[in-house]
């Protein structure tokens, strides 16, 4: 959600701001075509030898996993 946290001033002023330059942003590879896909791409590097681990359960406090 955008400007979760934010009072809502600022979250109205950002949402406005980002629609007004919503032109700058680039929505899919088409619109950047001089883009070198070296740059825009990534890729984990997984040893497909690994054994899984499964991490233990974190506990929280009930007011934390209340607010997630």
């Amino acid at each position: 959600k955008i400007g979760a946290g934010l009072p809502e001033l600022a979250r109205k002023q950002l949402k406005a701001c980002l629609r007004e330059n919503a032109d700058l942003f680039a929505w899919s590879a088409v619109e950047m075509p001089r883009l070198d896909p070296e740059v825009a791409c990534h890729q984990l590097t997984v040893d497909l030898n690994a054994k899984y681990v499964v991490q233990r359960r974190r506990k929280q406090s009930p007011e934390k996993e209340e607010a997630a």
